[in-house]
C-alpha cells in the first residue's frame, strides 16, 4: 500500500508540474500577442492625432469661431473617415472646443483598436490642441464700386479680325476701353463705342448706333458703315471719302498744349481743352499762347516735373471764368508715380501750343464740327456748327454757322463759283479762295452772311477725351480664404482643402486631403461622387482626378464626370479639357468661379460646355444639393438664396462679389468654345483662336500687365452685360462686408496623454 501511496502522488505531481507548464507557456503567449496587439493600436491611435491635427488645421477662421461660440455650424463632435487607420468612424471625438479671435483650444479623444476575437486591444490616447487661425478678414464697407467703367477693358491693344465683336446691353457704360490701340480690319459686323487711349483705326464696320469713340490719340474711319448719331473726338480725326455719307453728333479734336502753375511756380503740363483768356493772348492769329479757362467736360491728366501722373476730375472742381483759376485740385487721383504729396489745391493752366486739332472729314452730316485746322474735303455735306481754332479749309457744302480763328479758305472758289453756301459766320481772318489769295469774286457767290475780320471769334479747343482703364491688379491669394475647394502642391503631394462647405444635414466637410492616396471620388459619408475623372465612374481606381499632378505641372481635368460646386482656387495653371464630359444633374458644364495663380485654358471638342458662375446658376442649383457652399448660401428662409450682404451706402444685394465671377487668373486664359455665364477677370492676355467667344457677363483683360495685347481673331465674340445690377459687383472693386474666411489655421499639439 506504501508503495501504491508513493506511486500515486509521484503520479500526481508530474501531472501538477506538466498542467502548470501547459498553461504558463498559453499565458506567455497570450501576453505576448496582447503586446504586439497594444502596440499596434498605439500606433494607429498617434496616426489618428496627426489625422485630426491637418483637420484642424484645415478649418477656417469663421468655422473656428461658430464652434467656439456654439452657434451657426454644427460642432463635428466625431471625425470621420479614420476607419482605415484602424479608428473606427466616431472613435476620434471632439470633447471639448473653446477660444475667440484668433487663438482656439481643442481637446479630442482618439481610441484606436488592433487585434482580433479574444486579442482584441485599443489604446487611447487625449490630446489637447493649440489653434492659431488663418488671417480671415472682416469688411467694414469701403467704397463700393460696379464693373469698370466699361464691359470689357483691355490693358493692351486691340486687334478685330474678319468675325463680328458683339456687345449688348452696355447702357450707362463704354461698351469698350483700351490701354493700347484698337485697329479693326475687314470686321464689316462689328459695332462698337468706347474709347482708346492710344490710337482708333477701323476699316470695315461700324459705331454703335448713339455710341461714341474717343481715342487720346489719332481716330481714323475708312470704308465704314454709314454712322447714325455717333461722337467723335481725338487728338486728330480723319475720315476718308470712304465714309461718305450718314449722320454724325459731333466731330472735334484738339487741345491746348500748357504748363500748369500753382501760383508762379511751374509744376508740371498738361493738355486742356478750354478757351483763352483775350487779355492773356500774345502773339497773332490764331490763338495759341495765353492762360487757359479749362472747360469742365473730361477729366485731365497732369505730368508734375517729377514724372508723378495725377488725374484732375475738371467737371468736379470750381473754375473761375473770368481768370482760369482752378480750386479743388487737391482731390486729383494719382495715376502714377511714389510721391505721397497730393496736387496743390489752385492751379493755373497756361496755353503755350496747340496738341493735335486737326480734323479731316469728306461728306457726311455732323451737327457740331470742332478743331484747330478743319479740312472738309467734300462737295455735298451738310453741316450744323463747324468751329475751327486755326483755319479753315472747305471745298464745297452747307452750313448753318462758322466761327473761326484765323482764315476761311474755299478749296474750289473762283470768280464764278465753288464757294459753300454759310447760314451764317464770324472769322477773325479772311476768305480766301482756290489760290489762297483774298477771295475776289462775282458777289453772287460770296457767302453774304459771313463777316470777315471779327475780333474774339476764337472758339477754343475741345481737350483730348480722357479714357479710363484703371483697374486692380490681380493677387489671387486674396481670395483663398473666400473658396471652398483650394487645390494646391503642399508637403511634396498635390492636397485639397475644404472650408465653407456643409452637408445638407449640417455636418462640416472642413479638412485636408491627399490627391496621391486619398480616395475622393467619394467623400466619406457621401453616397454620391464628388471628384471623377478619366471618363471612369467610381469604384474604377483610373476615376481619381489630379493623381498624376506633379509640382510644376497643370492643375489638369479630362474626362470629367463629378466636381463640386461652388468657388475652386488653383496654385498654378488650370486646364479643363471638355471632351468626354458628363453633364452633372442637368447642367451642361460647370457651376463654379474657377480662380488660377496661372493660366487657364478651357478647350472642347464635339460639344459646347458652359462655365456658370455661382451667381448666375439659380440659388436651388447652387444650395439644394448633396454639398453646400455656407458663404454663397442663406438657408435660413423656407427656400434657399444667395448671401445677403450691404455695400457702404447701406444697400442689400444678393450674391457676395466673388462668386459673380465665373473666372479669376493672373495669367492669360483661352476659352475654345466654351460659354461662359458670369463675369470675367484675367491679369495677362486673352486667347481667342478660330472658336467663338461667348461671355454673358464682364470681361477685363490684362489687369497685371500693361500690353497684354489681344486678337479677336476669325471665331468673333459675344459679350452680354448682366442686366441685374447684383451680378456687376467683382471682388477686387467692392467686396462683401461680411466675414472673409481666413486662410488655413496652425493646429499643434499642446500636450498628450493615455488613457
Amino acid at each position: 500500500m506504501a508503495t501504491v501511496y508513493i506511486v500515486l502522488a509521484v503520479g500526481l505531481a508530474v501531472s501538477v508540474t506538466v498542467a502548470g507548464s501547459i498553461y504558463a507557456l498559453r499565458g506567455n503567449v497570450q501576453r505576448q500577442v496582447t503586446t504586439h496587439s497594444v502596440t499596434a493600436a498605439q500606433a494607429a491611435a498617434w496616426r489618428g492625432v496627426e489625422v485630426v491635427r491637418r483637420y484642424l488645421e484645415a478649418v477656417d477662421s469663421t468655422t473656428l469661431s461658430q464652434w467656439a461660440s456654439g452657434s451657426g455650424l454644427v460642432l463635428p463632435a466625431t471625425v470621420q473617415g479614420l476607419g482605415e487607420l484602424g479608428i473606427p468612424d466616431g472613435n476620434a471625438r471632439i470633447t471639448a472646443f473653446s477660444g475667440t479671435g484668433s487663438a482656439f483650444q481643442a481637446t479630442v479623444s482618439i481610441t484606436a483598436l488592433a487585434g482580433t476575437g479574444a486579442t482584441t486591444t485599443s489604446a487611447t490616447v487625449e490630446v489637447v490642441y493649440d489653434i492659431g487661425a488663418g488671417a480671415g478678414s472682416s469688411s467694414g464697407g469701403g467704397q463700393c464700386a460696379v464693373i469698370p467703367v466699361a464691359p470689357l477693358v483691355f490693358n493692351g491693344n486691340l486687334e478685330i479680325g474678319g468675325a463680328a465683336l458683339d456687345v449688348r446691353n452696355a447702357d450707362g457704360f463704354e461698351q469698350i476701353a483700351v490701354n493700347g490701340n484698337i485697329t479693326q480690319n475687314g470686321s464689316s459686323s462689328t459695332m462698337i463705342s468706347g474709347c482708346a487711349t492710344g490710337n482708333i483705326s477701323l476699316n470695315g464696320g461700324g459705331v454703335v448706333s448713339g455710341g461714341h469713340l474717343f481715342a487720346g490719340g489719332t481716330l481714323l474711319m475708312d470704308a465704314m458703315q454709314t454712322p447714325s448719331d455717333a461722337t467723335l473726338w481725338a487728338r486728330n480725326i480723319t475720315i476718308t471719302q470712304g465714309t461718305s455719307g450718314g449722320r454724325l453728333t459731333a466731330v472735334q479734336a484738339g487741345a491746348y498744349s500748357t504748363e500748369v502753375y500753382n501760383g508762379g511756380t511751374r509744376i508740371g503740363t498738361a493738355d486742356v481743352g478750354g478757351r483763352l483768356v483775350p487779355s492773356t493772348v500774345s502773339g497773332g492769329l490764331p490763338w495759341s499762347v495765353g492762360t487757359v479757362v479749362p472747360a469742365a467736360t473730361m477729366p485731365v491728366a497732369i505730368t508734375l516735373a517729377t514724372g508723378d501722373v495725377f488725374l484732375l476730375d475738371l467737371p468736379r472742381a470750381q473754375i473761375d471764368s473770368s481768370n482760369g483759376t482752378v480750386t479743388g485740385a487737391a482731390a486729383a487721383a494719382r495715376l502714377s508715380g511714389s510721391n505721397s504729396t497730393p496736387l496743390p489745391d489752385r492751379l493755373t493752366f497756361r496755353a503755350v501750343g496747340i496738341a493735335g486739332g486737326t480734323v479731316k472729314v469728306a461728306s457726311p452730316t455732323i451737327t457740331t464740327t470742332w478743331g484747330h485746322l478743319v479740312q472738309i474735303s467734300g462737295y455735298d455735306g451738310v453741316f450744323g456748327t463747324v468751329q475751327a481754332n486755326g483755319d479753315l479749309e472747305i471745298t464745297q457744302g452747307r452750313f448753318d454757322r462758322i466761327i473761326g480763328g484765323r482764315d476761311l479758305i474755299a478749296k474750289q472758289g473762283n470768280y464764278w463759283y465753288g464757294y459753300p453756301t454759310i447760314g451764317s459766320g464770324d472769322i477773325a481772318g479772311i476768305l480766301r479762295d482756290a489760290k489762297g489769295a483774298k477771295a475776289v469774286a462775282d458777289p453772287s457767290v460770296l457767302p453774304k452772311s459771313l463777316r470777315e475780320q471779327q475780333t474774339g471769334t476764337s472758339p477754343g479747343l475741345p481737350g483730348i477725351p480722357f479714357c479710363d482703364t484703371r483697374v486692380n491688379a490681380i493677387d489671387v491669394s486674396n481670395y483663398r480664404g473666400a473658396a471652398n475647394y483650394i487645390f494646391e502642391w503642399k508637403d511634396d503631394a498635390p492636397r485639397l482643402t475644404i472650408q465653407n462647405v456643409t452637408t445638407a444635414d449640417g455636418r462640416s466637410l472642413a479638412g485636408q486631403y491627399n490627391l496621391m492616396t486619398d480616395d475622393l471620388r467619394r467623400l466619406p459619408g457621401l453616397d454620391q461622387e464628388f471628384l471623377a475623372c478619366n471618363w471612369n465612374v467610381y469604384p474604377q481606381a483610373s476615376a481619381h482626378c489630379f493623381r498624376d499632378k506633379s509640382a510644376s505641372n497643370a492643375w489638369s481635368l479630362k474626362g470629367l464626370r463629378a466636381f463640386p460646386r461652388g468657388v475652386a482656387w488653383f496654385d498654378n495653371d488650370f486646364i479643363l479639357d471638355g471632351q468626354g464630359m458628363t453633364s452633372n444633374d442637368g447642367v451642361k458644364g460647370l457651376i463654379n468661379t474657377i480662380i488660377a495663380k496661372g493660366a487657364v485654358n478651357l478647350t472642347t471638342s464635339g460639344s459646347d460646355w458652359v462655365l456658370t458662375a455661382p451667381n448666375f446658376a439659380t440659388p436651388a442649383q447652387v444650395c439644394s444639393g448633396a454639398l453646400r457652399p455656407t458663404q454663397l448660401c442663406d438657408m435660413t428662409g423656407a427656400t434657399p438664396q444667395f448671401t445677403e450682404w450691404k455695400d457702404a451706402d447701406g444697400v442689400s444685394h444678393r450674391g457676395i462679389p466673388t462668386a459673380n465671377m465665373a473666372l479669376v487668373t493672373e495669367g492669360q486664359a483661352t476659352f475654345g468654345s466654351w460659354t461662359i455665364n458670369g463675369n470675367v477677370l484675367l491679369g495677362r492676355g486673352l486667347g481667342n483662336n478660330a472658336a467663338r467667344t461667348v461671355i454673358n457677363g464682364t470681361l477685363t483683360v490684362g489687369s497685371n500687365a500693361a500690353g497684354s495685347n489681344t486678337a479677336i481673331g476669325s471665331g468673333g465674340a459675344t459679350v452680354t452685360v448682366p442686366t441685374h445690377s447684383d451680378q456687376h459687383y467683382q471682388p477686387g472693386i467692392c467686396e462683401a462686408p461680411v466675414t472673409t474666411p481666413g486662410t488655413a489655421a496652425s493646429a499643434t499639439v499642446r500636450w498628450s496623454r493615455y488613457l
